[in-house]
């Protein structure tokens, strides 16, 4: 069926705990799509004529279609019944009556013109001259009957690109990227700068309309169709947007889904990116959940977005569109997507009961709500959003806002906030490292504790907390703040808190610190310590060059604290550092032992292991550096940093094997773009040093993919190796195979990603979102999916307390 033809490769669409229905349903969807839905329920399309079709085909003849052009021969055919209906001519009409058959080049695949413009250098530019050489095509044809004319799909395009300023000398177009989004492998114009100009946006967006309303005509209706029939099948689709979720009625609502705030997500934004619309579709949400509500927001494509032509049934012919048509269009396309978004929405989990849908404008004149809609789950599943329906009149039914002159969407007040407690409740961003709350025993496997401050990064959030109180009771005399400085961190549990009570009250006193400073109070209460200054000190002198002195600062600072085993493990209890929520649920999962006590060095401390490495290194004194960057290494593994200073200290040795080795073993944990890029950099580089150029080879474009730091370097040094060896290299396709037989992982390992998107769930389900928010912005990168970073962008940031 023409439906299924159209939607046929959204169908295969399978995601977690979503299946959207059949695309466009039923037969009389179908013809109503089409928009020739007759009262006996019979497709009707306007009568063909010679001047429209290129040829018969079989498929025409078994579906009893006529066909609007006859063979040069027709009138010599035996069967005169035949010759009659293929040349539209009476059974007394005579050679010299019947007019000549204009010729038509063979119709374009609209499909493989789409992968060879995803490959294309220049999209733009093979656009252009396919859009001047048709419409030049179709003059001539027009002016010399013995010449083709364009087909149908080809001339629709053309005129479609025409109507969008493709060729218009006052409009600058940005250079863009075709791409072809894997779940509807329709059109995705990628412009290459980042930030355009809204009226260049708009004109990326209406090239774009017009390349998917030609591929949809090409999937949708038969190869033969006329350029009136392109005109009205995505009239139709256009009027049935909401057909693409299928005849099924939204079901009850119902606390029993098992799908939670990440499954909900997942499912609502695979949805989005999986609807064929004729207009690029871009949502920002926001989802409570526990609240039953969802908060969506989408652009506005006005007017210049709309076809500039459209088919009249009335008339048979195409018409040029005024602007209150493309007004009345895009205010029609706007109420359709609002239903859409929200049927979508309830479909994507029972525990939705309120869809929040605003329709905005952003413009350089202002931002401006035209849609605002509080929809509920009981009220909408009583509509059948398959069949043909009045937009407006649904809307005003159920209680949407919006405000219509002449056609035209105009200003409303937009009824919701999407970052309202309502949708993004500010306990998600309770203090992880101080929280008391025990998470349920689903989540807490999936991230490897029972307890929410188990998932803390930060030795110093309760001596900041503790900070900022005192700082707020500071402001009377200097005597008075000494004491109540001393009187609330004295008995306090925290020793750090104890000791950075007493530093900061003799610093008033001596007069370095001002007690009505509430900022450099905190500062020096929180990062005011012995090893954070010295640490700071080494720092300078280190990227100063006096490695020297940096040793001596950071030995006198180290020893006292070494000398008492302050952070050494021991009676079930390790000492750790963590550089983000991910890594600690990483370590929780893949290396925490049963039963330890997992408690947090100082950051200086840790920084103070690196520093020393590095100097120690810079003095030309290797044994001694490999020993403070297997410190680091014990206090943080998921860090690379440590790894590439023992890996340095024996190339230094030159033992290459020994420190490809290191690396080799980071490859196991690495979970970040940067991280695993830069191993594989440097690894490449060693495997070289060792002979292996193939393995080389093979890590320097996988350095190169990660879209690293250090990726640009690799893609030089990888140009360098091929030189040097006279090859080609390790093809693509046979990089992972490389690396798999020279025992190398391929990084982030199976059983890392496996952890990542499991904790993710658990953060998210739990609504620990500092973690969550972590795990969804790192997949995102990883996989570079659309969905992923639907669902990352869904994470509000933490609020303003």
């Amino acid at each position: 069926m023409l439906g299924e033809e159209l939607m046929g490769d959204s169908a295969n669409m399978v995601l977690v705990g979503f299946a959207i229905g059949s695309i466009l349903g039923l037969v009389s969807v179908v013809c109503f799509l089409l928009g020739r839905l007759s009262r006996d329920g019979i497709i009707s399309f306007p009568p063909r004529k010679a001047t429209d079709h290129p040829a018969e085909t079989a498929k025409d003849a078994e579906n009893g279609a006529v066909a609007g052009i006859a063979a040069d021969d027709a009138t010599q055919a035996s069967d005169a019944g035949a010759a009659t209906v293929a040349s539209g001519s009476t059974p007394n009409a005579t050679d010299a009556d019947i007019p000549a058959a204009p010729l038509y080049d063979e119709p374009r695949d609209i499909e493989e013109l789409s992968r060879r413009l995803a490959e294309a250098d220049n999209p733009l530019r093979e656009l252009r001259t396919l859009t001047r050489d048709t419409l030049a095509q179709e003059r001539a044809a027009d002016d010399d009957p013995t010449a083709p004319h364009p087909d149908a799909f080809s001339l629709y395009l053309a005129r479609g690109l025409q109507e969008a300023g493709i060729d218009d000398p006052g409009a600058h177009i940005p250079d863009f990227e075709v791409v072809l989004p894997y779940r509807t492998k329709s059109f995705f114009l990628r412009t290459t700068k980042r930030r355009i100009p809204e009226r260049e946006a708009l004109r990326v967006i209406a090239l774009e309309g017009a390349l998917n309303r030609a591929l949809f005509a090409w999937k949708g209706l038969d190869h033969t169709a006329t350029l009136e029939e392109c005109y009205a099948f995505n009239q139709g689709l256009a009027s049935t947007i909401t057909a693409q979720l299928g005849t099924k009625p939204i079901k009850q609502a119902s606390m029993l889904d098992v799908a939670g705030e990440w499954g909900v997500r997942q499912t609502f934004s695979a949805g989005i990116e999986s609807l064929r619309l004729p207009l690029r579709l871009s949502v920002r949400f926001r989802v409570n959940l526990m609240g039953g509500d969802i908060a969506i927001e989408t652009p506005y494509r006005d007017a210049l977005c709309q076809p500039h032509s459209v088919y009249s049934e009335e008339l048979d012919r195409i018409i040029p569109a005024t602007s209150q048509m493309r007004d009345q269009m895009a205010t029609d396309y706007a109420l359709r997507l609002t239903l859409l978004l929200a049927a979508h929405a309830f479909r994507s989990s029972r525990r939705l009961c309120h869809a929040f849908v605003a329709v905005v404008d952003k413009s350089p004149r202002g931002r401006r709500c035209l849609v605002s809609a509080d929809i509920s789950r009981e009220a909408l599943r009583e509509h059948d959003l398959s069949k043909p329906f009045d937009a407006r009149e649904l809307c005003r039914e159920l209680g949407v806002d919006f405000r219509i002159e002449e056609d035209r969407l105009c200003a409303v007040e937009q009824g919701f906030v999407p970052e309202a407690e309502r949708f993004c409740p500010a306990s998600r961003y309770d203090n992880v490292d101080l929280s008391s709350r025990i998470l349920p025993d689903f989540e807490a496997s999936l991230l490897g504790t029972k307890f929410v401050h188990d998932l803390g990064i930060n030795e110093d959030a309760h001596r900041s907390q503790v900070a900022e109180a005192v700082a707020r009771q500071l402001g009377g005399t200097t005597l008075g703040d000494v004491r109540r400085i001393l009187d609330l961190t004295q008995n306090d549990r925290d020793a750090t808190v104890r000791e950075a009570g007493e530093r900061c009250a003799q610093a008033i006193i001596d007069g370095r610190l001002d007690d009505k400073d509430s900022l450099a109070f905190v500062d020096e209460f929180v990062n005011g310590g012995a090893l954070s200054r010295a640490t700071a000190i080494a720092l300078d002198q280190v990227t100063s060059g006096k490695s020297a002195d940096a040793i001596e600062t950071l030995t006198d600072v180290l020893a006292p604290v070494d000398a008492l085993d302050t952070y050494s493990d021991g009676n079930g209890v390790v000492w750790r550092e963590f550089t983000s929520y991910v890594s600690r649920a990483l370590y929780n999962r893949l290396l925490a032992k049963e039963g330890e006590k997992v408690c947090l060095v100082p950051d200086a401390y840790f920084a103070a292991q690196l520093l020393m490495a590095s100097a120690l290194i810079d003095s030309g004194r290797q044994e001694e550096a490999l020993g403070f960057a297997r410190r680091a290494q014990d206090l943080c593994p998921f860090d690379v940093s440590g790894t590439l200073r023992a890996a340095r200290c024996f190339e230094l040795d030159h033992d290459f094997e020994a420190a490809a080795n290191e690396l080799i073993q980071q490859l196991e944990y690495a979970f970040d773009p940067q991280s695993v890029g830069v191993c594989y950099y440097r690894l490449a580089f060693l495997e070289w040093k060792l002979g292996e150029a193939d393995v080389a080879d093979a890590c320097y474009q996988k350095a190169v993919m990660s879209h690293s730091a250090c990726s640009m370097a690799a893609q030089i040094e990888l140009m360098s190796l091929r030189v040097e060896n006279s090859s080609d290299g390790v093809a693509a396709e046979d990089v992972e195979e490389t690396l798999r037989r020279a025992n190398i992982p391929l990084a982030p390992t199976e059983s890392v990603v496996e952890v990542l998107v499991e904790a993710a769930q658990g953060a998210t389900d739990a609504e620990v979102f500092p973690v969550a928010r972590g795990f969804a912005t790192l997949l995102s990168a990883l996989s570079g999916d659309d969905v992923m970073h639907g669902v990352a962008n869904s994470m509000e940031n933490e609020p303003d307390r």
